[in-house]
């Protein structure tokens, strides 16, 4: 396994630095005030050096957004390397993306800048087909797990022409209720909280509806989230708890 060398390490601490800066003003001042001076600034780097790690503003967002992507990647990864049933692993996915969404709000802002089409027009195609590899990359773990449920039986086979159907269904549940849990909507007051645990049982009713084996009526579904939570995010729920 080869190991990078000190200029590799010191390039690639700075531009870590360059993006937690870039993170940081986003949080605080907006996609609109951040600009390479602002963020050289605040690294003590001059400008020019900047762009040597980042051709322009949008491709520094969309470095952001690839980080968080590499992130949610080993999230997915977890989930689908755990000792499970196939329903068991691909919930495990929904947890640890809502454990995800719930420590790093500001992230799927990233994401939706990026996806903005005025800001993607000026994002190098170099930086734009990266992230697109990242994003078939996080879809194929699901995609992958849908597949095994159907080889080994635990989906019918005539769900095999729907397969991006399924996650794309769940993926869209999740970012919508996740998006809501983060705004400024009343949702304790409207009834609708905790959002994540509606989310799971939400979940669940998706996955029995095209009939995932086993049924959530044939587990203790509160026992699979406690179990799974504990087994592969115990580190993001600790850092909840403390966060909270």
């Amino acid at each position: 396994m080869s190991t990078l060398s000190r200029k590799q390490r010191e390039i690639q601490q700075r531009e870590t630095l360059i993006l937690d800066a870039a993170r940081d003003l986003l949080k605080t001042q907006g996609y609109r005030q951040l600009t390479m001076e602002r963020i050289a600034e605040t690294v003590e780097y001059s400008k020019g050096t900047i762009y040597n790690h980042f051709a322009s503003k949008e491709d520094l967002v969309c470095s952001l957004g690839c980080r968080c992507i590499n992130n949610l990647i080993d999230v997915f990864q977890r989930a689908y390397d755990y000792p499970g049933s196939t329903r068991e692993r691909y919930s495990a996915i929904g947890i640890g993306y809502s454990l995800y969404s719930q420590l790093n709000p500001f992230d799927s802002q990233y994401m939706q800048i990026v996806k903005n089409n005025t800001i993607r027009e000026k994002v190098s195609r170099d930086k734009l087909a990266q992230m697109e590899q990242l994003e078939q990359k996080i879809t194929g773990i699901a995609q992958d797990i849908v597949q095994e449920a159907i080889d080994c039986g635990d989906l019918d086979r005539k769900y095999q022409e729907k397969i991006s159907t399924i996650v794309f269904g769940c993926w869209s549940m999740h970012f919508g209720a996740l998006q809501l849990g983060q705004s400024d909507i009343p949702l304790h007051e409207l009834g609708f909280s905790p959002v994540v645990k509606m989310l799971w049982d939400n979940t669940n009713v998706y996955l029995d509806g095209y009939q995932w084996r086993p049924f959530s009526r044939e587990i203790d579904t509160d026992r699979w989230l406690t179990d799974i939570s504990r087994a592969l995010f115990r580190n993001e729920i600790a850092e909840l708890q403390c966060a909270t």
